[in-house]
């Protein structure tokens, strides 16, 4: 073989492989190109079982989850709320949104757990005849700031509420029960 045939092959080969690589990357954008943005097939099905959208002051983080329910609460101490219910795949699983319908405000806590802050001399362990009865389990303690964090009684919209209402007949147990906020920086 001379060396003009092997310079022949090696241009030859070269033009091949540069034709192969470009085919392939331009079925990847095309591919790409058409792919349906997930977000956008979410919202659009959320839409049509008659959930509203999330509020255009939602953060972008929280924009990014699946809204598994949505409903509306009446509440006899505060105005009526809309509520949220997202899924995230990568971050906390379970977020819900809250927006107070009459002020526009929006909350963001975790759907399924609360936060008891247990009163002084209170063991841990004193909290196992409610969660026994209420059918609840404890997710976590941290011993060193006395805050136990619970499950709820479901998976509906109003189950951050309702968990924190069946819990109070023992109150005597903790000093505060909140929902388990979630706070930006």
């Amino acid at each position: 073989m001379t060396n003009r045939n092997r310079i022949a092959y090696y241009m030859v080969g070269f033009l091949v492989g540069t034709c192969l690589v470009s085919v392939i990357m331009m079925r990847r954008n095309a591919r790409e190109q058409a792919a349906v943005d997930p977000w956008a097939v979410q919202q659009q099905a959320a839409l049509a079982l008659g959930y509203e959208p999330l509020p255009k002051t939602v953060p972008e983080v929280m924009a990014q989850g699946t809204v598994i329910n949505y409903g509306v609460l009446p509440s006899e101490a505060a105005p009526e709320e809309r509520v949220w219910l997202l899924n995230f795949t990568e971050s906390y699983p379970y977020v819900r949104v809250v927006e107070q319908i009459e002020s526009g405000a929006l909350s963001f806590m975790a759907a399924d757990q609360v936060l008891l802050e247990l009163a002084d001399g209170v063991d841990v362990t004193a909290l196992k005849p409610m969660l026994d009865e209420l059918g609840l389990r404890m997710r976590m303690f941290n011993r060193k700031e006395r805050v136990a964090v619970i499950g709820v009684l479901s998976t509906q919209i109003d189950a951050v509420p309702a968990t924190l209402e069946a819990i109070q007949p023992w109150a005597s147990l903790f000093v505060n029960a909140e929902p388990d906020y979630i706070k930006f920086r």
